[in-house]
């Protein structure tokens, strides 16, 4: 059962992840106004906090939550809705 309340667009830009000290490069698959999927290699887990930031035009930094993980990536819900 799907659980997004928005519309999700599909993208394909750079995404940089702080995490736990550490800088972890990936990609955002989509977005909405209040999460995305990002494909990363990591050690996340369920309800971690990063920073994600978009590297579009314009960039975008946002703080994050871990709400799911598969083999290819995260899904992240942001802290706060995004205007765009």
């Amino acid at each position: 059962m799907e659980k997004r309340n928005s519309a999700r667009l599909d993208i394909r830009a750079k995404a940089h992840i702080h995490w736990n000290n550490d800088d972890i490069e990936g990609e955002v698959e989509n977005v909405s106004i209040d999460g995305a999927f990002v494909t990363a290699a990591s050690q996340m887990r369920i309800n971690d906090t990063v920073a994600l930031t978009i590297n579009d035009t314009p960039t975008v930094g946002i703080n994050a939550k871990v709400v799911r993980l598969t083999s290819r990536g995260m899904g992240l819900k942001f802290d706060k809705t995004l205007h765009f």
